[in-house]
This record gives C-alpha cells, sequence and structure tokens, in this order.
C-alpha cells in the first residue's frame, strides 16, 4: 500500500481530499498535516510515495517542502493544488517533477486522474525495480552454479563485463542442503526461504537451489567455526520439519575468494558420503573427535584370513572376534567409498558361506542386499546374521564343549610325556589356541598348562612310589627335558625334592 502526505493549513480541503480518496476507493495510507515544516518532519520519519501539498503554508512553503522531500525519496510523486494560478508556481512546480498542478477549488474528477497517474507512475517504477532486481537475482543464481561447477572467476567477469560481481568475495562459507528425495521439487521455494531467514536472524545469506535435492546456503560474515555448526543444527532440524523427511546438511570449509567456491562444493558433497556409516547424523562432516581410531585395527586382508582359520579350525569366538573387528574398522572410516566398503564385506560373507551348507544363489542374494544398503547398519546386522547362522553350525559341528576338553584330556593322558605345546593341542582338535585356551579354563576352572602339570607331577610320583628308576629317567617319562626345572616344579608342587619324597615314602 502506497502512503500519501496531505498538507494544506485549511482542515476543510484536507477533509475534502479525504473523503474524495475514500470516494474513488484509492487504497492508500494516508497522513495529514497542518504547515509545512510539520510535514516535512512526518514525512522524515514515516516516508511517503505522495506528497500532495498546498503551494502556500505556514513556515514552510509547499515548494521547499516538495524540495526537501524529493531529496529524501527521489521517486516520490508530487501534487500541487493551489488558489494561484501564478506562473512562478507553475514552473518551479515542473523543476522539482511536480505530477501535476491543480487549482482550487478541487475538481473531483480531475484530482481522480491526477492520482491515478501518480499510482501509474509508482507501479510502473516498482515494476522496474522488481524486474531489475529479479534479473540481478537470476545472474547471481547463474554465476553462482557455474562456479559451483568450475567455472573460473576470471572467465566470467569478461563475460559479464557490464555487471559488478564483487558480491561474490562477501560470502565466506556455504552450506549444502540435501534430501534423498526429491523435496525441493515439491515444495515451494519462497517458503524454504522464509524458514531459512527465521532461522538466521539478519545473518545474510543468498539461497540458491540447485536441482529437486540440492540447494546451496551461502554465508556472508562468519564468524567461528563452531557458530556455524551451532546454526546448521537448528536449521537442519526446522528444514526437516518443513520437508516431513531428513534433511542431510554439509558445511564447507571457509571461502577464500570466488575460485574456491567449486572446491568448497566439492568438499561439502564428500562429507555427505559419510551417511552410510553414521546412520542418524545429519550435519557434515562429523567432527574428529567423534570417528573411532582405527590405526590399532589390522589390515583387511589380515582380518579377512583370521575369519577363515577360525572357520577352518571350528574356533566361534575367533570368528566372532574377526569379524566385529572389520565391522568396527569401518563402522566410522573415513575416506571409504560405499562401494569399496561393500566389496570388502562381500568378500567377509563369501567367507562365511564357505562353513554354511547354501547354495552359490543364497550367497549371491546377500551380496547384492550388501551392495544396496543404504546405510553401514544395514549392512553391518546383515553380516551378524550370517555370522549367527555360522556360529551355529559350527557349534553343530564340534557337538558339544564337554565332549571337546574329555577328547583334550583324554589326549594328554596318553601322550603326557611328549612335548604338549598349546599350538599343538590346538591343531590336534581343529580349534585356535586362544579359543581352545578359553574353552578349557571355562569348562575346568584351570588353564591348560596348569592341567597337564598336575598331570604329570601325579605320574612321577607314582614312579618314584613304584619303582625304582632313576630320577632323571623319570623326569624325562613325564615330558621334562631339564632336570633342574622338574625339580623345582616337584617341590613347589608337594613341597620336597623328588628323592627326599622317595626317601621318605620308603
Amino acid at each position: 500500500m502506497y502512503r500519501i502526505l496531505i498538507a494544506d493549513d485549511e482542515k476543510d480541503e484536507r477533509e475534502a481530499v479525504k473523503f474524495l480518496l475514500k470516494k474513488y476507493k484509492f487504497e492508500l495510507d494516508i497522513v495529514e498535516s497542518e504547515n509545512g515544516h510539520d510535514a516535512l518532519q512526518k514525512a522524515k520519519k514515516q516516508g511517503t510515495d505522495i506528497l500532495l501539498t498546498d503551494v502556500r503554508m505556514p513556515f514552510l512553503l509547499g515548494t521547499e517542502l516538495a524540495s526537501q522531500t524529493r531529496e529524501l525519496y527521489p521517486n516520490v510523486q508530487i501534487i500541487f493544488f493551489s488558489g494561484y494560478n501564478d506562473f512562478p508556481y507553475v514552473k518551479k512546480a515542473l523543476t522539482l517533477g511536480a505530477v501535476d498542478y491543480i487549482l482550487k477549488p478541487i475538481n473531483p474528477e480531475e484530482l481522480r486522474k491526477v492520482l491515478e497517474k501518480a499510482i501509474q507512475k509508482l507501479n510502473a517504477r516498482k515494476q522496474i525495480i522488481m524486474q531489475k532486481q529479479f534479473a540481478a537475482a537470476y545472474l547471481q543464481n547463474h554465476v553462482l552454479s557455474r562456479l559451483l561447477y568450475g567455472a573460473k572467476a576470471e572467465m566470467l567477469c569478461s563475460e559479464y563485463r557490464d555487471i559488478d560481481l564483487a558480491f561474490l568475495e562477501k560470502f565466506k562459507q556455504l552450506l549444502l542442503l540435501q534430501f534423498d528425495n526429491p523435496i525441493f521439487g515439491s515444495i515451494p521455494q519462497d517458503h524454504f526461504e522464509k524458514s531459512i531467514a527465521g532461522v538466521l536472524r539478519g545473518w545474510p545469506h543468498h539461497f540458491l537451489n540447485l536441482n529437486t535435492y540440492q540447494s546451496v546456503l551461502f554465508l556472508q560474515d562468519t564468524e567461528t567455526d563452531s557458530s556455524v555448526a551451532a546454526m546448521a543444527q537448528i536449521l537442519q532440524k526446522q528444514i526437516s520439519a518443513d520437508a516431513g523427511e531428513p534433511c542431510y546438511i554439509s558445511i564447507s570449509s571457509p571461502l577464500t575468494g570466488a575460485d574456491s567456491i567449486a572446491a568448497a562444493y566439492a568438499q561439502a558433497e564428500k562429507a555427505l558420503d559419510d551417511r552410510f556409516f553414521f546412520r542418524n547424523c545429519y550435519v557434515y562432516p562429523i567432527p574428529d573427535k567423534i570417528s573411532t581410531s582405527l590405526e590399532s585395527y589390522e589390515d583387511d586382508d589380515a582380518l579377512l584370513r583370521s575369519a577363515a582359520d577360525a572357520i577352518r579350525f571350528k574356533d566361534s569366538y575367533s570368528l566372532q572376534k574377526s569379524v566385529n573387528m572389520l565391522l568396527t574398522k569401518y563402522q566410522h572410516k573415513r575416506n571409504q567409498s560405499h562401494i569399496n566398503v561393500s566389496y570388502i564385506l562381500s568378500q567377509l560373507a563369501t567367507i562365511l558361506y564357505s562353513a554354511l551348507p547354501a547354495d552359490k544363489e543364497d550367497l549371491q542374494v546377500v551380496i547384492e542386499r550388501l551392495y544396496f544398503c543404504q546405510y553401514f547398519e544395514e549392512s553391518k546386522a546383515l553380516i551378524l546374521d550370517v555370522t549367527k547362522r555360522v556360529v551355529a553350525t559350527l557349534a553343530a559341528d564340534t557337538e558339544s564343549t564337554g565332549h571337546t576338553i574329555r577328547m583334550l584330556k583324554q589326549f594328554i593322558q596318553n601322550h603326557y610325556g611328549e612335548e604338549l605345546s598349546l599350538s599343538r593341542l590346538a591343531k590336534q582338535f581343529y580349534l585356535s589356541p586362544h579359543y581352545l585356551s578359553d574353552l578349557f579354563i571355562s569348562e575346568t576352572g584351570c588353564g591348560i598348562n596348569k592341567y597337564i602339570k598336575t598331570m604329570r607331577m601325579e605320574k612321577a610320583k607314582e614312579q618314584l612310589l613304584n619303582t625304582n628308576e632313576k630320577i632323571q629317567d623319570i623326569c624325562k617319562s613325564v615330558g621334562y627335558t631339564n632336570f633342574s626345572y622338574f625339580c623345582r616344579s616337584f617341590r613347589e608342587t608337594f613341597g620336597q625334592t623328588p628323592e627326599s619324597y622317595r626317601q621318605s615314602a620308603h
């Protein structure tokens, strides 16, 4: 709505003008004043689009009021009305660019036509401004789009020589807004722009829609990375609420000029690749402190070999450990493509399926699902499900742990006089050393080495009591190659040396 300032020292004249404005249904915000000085103050304070002023007024002539108002608002539409048809006043009015000069008493029809003419000029001016703004905005968006996709600023400056591209240097950082579905094509752009303006609260910015999935928000005057990150978190919640589905936001590194825009956009896009690893995170890049430290993990080939060896030795414990280490390694690993991770996990699936009585088609279905998983958590769940089936199969193959331990004890009973290393025993029963050790402790409450030592000491004691063999020969017969160590072990077990024990027994 345009504002009209009616300046006349005669109240009846002002009332007559207001009556005619209402009669002809002009939708104008009406301000009135009874003298030139008061009118100028109101113009300064409230602004005005149309000045309808008498020529002669107290304190400040209408021509001077018009002149000073024109300085304040160059596009103001000025209309004089007066009871004096003096050429000097008419000439002054023309120099001020007045729309018209109306004589009193005011002719209603003449006033209507003059006001319509003034409003037409205002509308035309407004249309020109809107067209210029639209053209400027379109050009800005066009230039920014080309910079995002790799055009150089120097080339654009040569192409658009008549356009000032200094606005590009005002941008300090960009935010990439992205949906998994074509949301930017289904919701009006101005809806997003209003939400963004509400969150930024005066923070200078420029919104650019790239396609139905992506938009870019250019920021000016960024203060700190933390303030941008905090704002991005709030903006993500607001945009997601507006769209009815999650919006992902990626914060670029600071811009260092127009030619850095393409690299910043590419970096922001790449950061969103981590969505595969961080299912419930929506603002990227993820701070380093959230990412798991992975330097201590073995390489992929070693972990895959460990899984294969665990299956060969029917070692469920080691298998689950290898699988979990590989999954943890890639849970939050940076700079890895979805395809590469899916390839590693498909190799693991192939190893796991070697222990299952399933056909190749079942394995192929699992591999295809791995490649189509949208998030790492889905891939992880799929691998863990297969691992669970493999563990169950291995348990069935080895019957029960109790049976395994009974067989192990029997083997030790029959071979206690030989070298009985943990690796030899594990190989004998197709288990990993670590798993066999844990299994034995779980079933018996003591370690394998302690069990072997106890059995050897008991066998040595029997021979000392029941035979006349030399102690050195008994030492060798129960599996010891170092006589001093045998004697020390015997004393630790029974509180006497082998010689003293034999003498006291007889």
